[in-house]
């Protein structure tokens, strides 16, 4: 797939803007970017990673993929979709912060009368690399914490189970810009925490900072049937994997399939000042 530069894109180490410019992105300090196979630009600089490797393992990323693509969050994905197309506007910044292999960002890529510019990162490079095999729109290895866009140049934030930096969203969103967020309710995955963990923590409604405004809370719940190659493949894809104690995984590992719930909200913020 292509790259396609944002012309929102400042340098990681000086916030300079980035021009596009014989397959590289360069600032006119003179830092300079590669457009990387099969096309996306690693913008985390050195000094800001805490390892050699950050995010989401190849192995993890592999899981997610393989989970993703037998359509178990594909009514997530529908639903999102139809929340976009109702933002006024027929030309949309939509940027997916920590966007994985970029499964929500193809999912709304041709949504009908808007044009779309699509911007996903991701800390991991190994999410970044597969995500820019599914569609064309700006991916980048970069942070939520130093996210390389200019002040004010998104329509749209999406948060899809990811870990929000606040700050961040506030200063790329334009005035009145949305985010959504979308987290776990208190059922989601209900059947596969009882039997890996001994007690169940409860789980509730995000909080969120001024200037962000509540707009709408809605709730998407339904079932799914997973065998023992899905319930790994999930497994693999959530903080369960390292949280659960070696009794409860070993309990899970001897199923052969699990009935599991989905549950999770979708917040949809607008930012007021």
């Amino acid at each position: 797939m292509s790259f396609i530069p944002h012309d929102s894109l400042i340098c990681p180490i000086d916030d300079l803007p980035l021009q596009y410019r014989d397959g590289s992105l360069s600032c006119p300090s003179g830092h300079q970017y590669d457009i990387g196979k099969p096309g996306y630009a690693n913008l985390l600089s050195v000094q800001h990673k805490r390892s050699k490797a950050p995010g989401d393992s190849k192995d993890m990323v592999r899981a997610r993929n393989a989970f993703l693509a037998k359509g178990y969050y594909e009514p997530i994905a529908n639903r999102l979709a139809q929340l976009l197309e109702h933002i006024a506007g027929d030309e949309l910044t939509v940027v997916d912060a920590g966007c994985g292999e970029g499964y929500y960002l193809e999912a709304i890529d041709s949504l009908p009368g808007k044009q779309l510019h699509l911007v996903g990162f991701d800390i991991s490079k190994w999410a970044i690399q597969r995500a820019a095999r599914r569609c064309a729109a700006t991916w980048l290895v970069a942070s939520n914490k130093r996210v390389p866009l200019a002040d004010e140049s998104a329509d749209v934030v999406l948060d899809m189970f990811g870990f929000p930096d606040f700050d961040s969203f506030q200063r790329i969103l334009k005035t009145n810009g949305r985010l959504f967020c979308v987290t776990p309710a208190a059922q989601h995955l209900i059947e596969l925490r009882k039997i890996i963990y001994p007690h169940v923590k409860q789980t509730s409604g995000r909080d969120y900072p001024a200037p962000f405004t509540l707009v709408s809370r809605e709730t998407l719940t339904y079932g799914l049937t997973l065998v023992q190659q899905d319930l790994d493949n999930l497994l693999a894809m959530t903080p369960h994997l390292y949280r659960a104690p070696k009794e409860g995984l070993a309990r899970l590992k001897n199923l052969k399939q699990l009935e599991i719930t989905v549950d999770i909200n979708i917040d949809e913020l607008r930012l007021h000042f």
